[in-house]
């Protein structure tokens, strides 16, 4: 029995609509598990496939907790031989101060989490270090220190183990108009991303308020006319960032990085973040993500070869096949 659709559910955002739409399209049939998780069912013909997302039955669960846990997966990462930042699991106050000391900038982030829920960082004094903790542990108990990296950041997507697309994630950011706080230009700009997925914001909180100190500016500072001001270091989506389509300008040998990632992890669908430096010559996976969450950018040809593996039977009938 399909259930009905309401306004709040989770079936309802760009992350389930943009692959929910796409099948319709082709004639497969939509079956609504729990539309609160949102769990749903692909059908066509004899063929039916169960989702949370991008995430399908088609993904063990061993493998799915293994790459999900940013710990786990860049254990198994490293022991491949992957480029990965060094990460410690978080155990106790002193061992991290220590981890902290040997590298001067940090990341601190909850193990299991997504869209940078619970992320700090730059993290570079023991003051800053509790407050990350603070913020970490109210998501989960399990929590990753990792050195700061920096350069350019990439979701790297892949489908049924072939690359499909390459996406930079860029910080979010306000331009001012000599008028309006900080404030005000992040809540005006929240409203305006709120039209289209209303999970696209700036957060105002005290994350964001550090990096503005950081940068020598407050909530309340009023930035000139056509002042673009970075007021926040993480890339997510899910905190105001934006996401451009990189496909054509990606190397060759980054594109194949991921695809090696992927095969060695078993994923056949996944996102593969990475972080380049500005000059080309270093690159550090950050995370895996075997359910990749599709926003917006790149959204329509992700959700055709993610239908096309499916359901190859239907390719045919999106311009976005191959």
């Amino acid at each position: 029995m399909t259930m009905p659709f309401q306004i709040s559910d989770p079936m309802l955002s760009p992350y389930t609509t943009t692959i929910t739409d796409e099948a319709r399209r082709r004639g497969i049939e939509v079956r609504v598990i729990d539309a609160s998780v949102p769990v749903f069912e692909l059908c066509h013909g004899l063929c039916s496939v169960r989702c949370y997302r991008s995430l399908t039955d088609r993904v063990g669960a061993v493998t799915f907790h293994v790459t999900q846990n940013k710990y786990l997966a860049g254990r198994f990462l490293r022991a491949r031989g992957f480029p990965v930042p060094e990460q410690e699991l978080y155990t106790d106050f002193a061992r991290a101060l220590r981890f902290l000391e040997q590298h001067a900038s940090i990341v601190v982030k909850p193990c299991t989490q997504w869209g940078a829920r619970g992320v700090s960082t730059a993290i570079s004094t023991p003051a800053e270090l509790k407050a990350a903790l603070r913020r970490a542990r109210r998501f989960e108990p399990d929590i990753l220190l990792e050195r700061m990296v920096a350069g350019e950041d990439f979701r790297l997507v892949y489908i049924d183990y072939r690359f499909v697309c390459a996406l930079q994630r860029r910080p979010a950011c306000v331009t001012g108009n000599g008028r309006d706080t900080v404030r005000g230009l992040i809540a005006a700009q929240n409203r305006r991303c709120a039209m289209i997925d209303r999970v696209h914001r700036i957060p105002l909180d005290r994350e964001t308020a550090r990096f503005l100190e950081m940068s020598g500016l407050a909530f309340d500072s009023v930035p000139a006319q056509g002042c673009r001001v970075t007021v926040r270091r993480t890339a997510n989506y899910h905190t105001g960032g934006t996401v451009h389509d990189v496909t054509a300008q990606v190397d060759q040998d980054l594109m194949e990085l991921g695809n090696r990632i992927v095969r060695a992890a078993q994923l056949p669908v996944a996102g593969v973040d990475c972080m380049r430096t500005t000059d080309g010559r270093h690159t550090h996976v950050i995370e895996l993500a075997p359910d990749l969450a599709i926003s917006p950018r790149g959204g329509a040809i992700i959700a055709a070869r993610f239908i096309d593996y499916l359901f190859p039977e239907t390719a045919n009938r999106s311009p976005h096949s191959v």
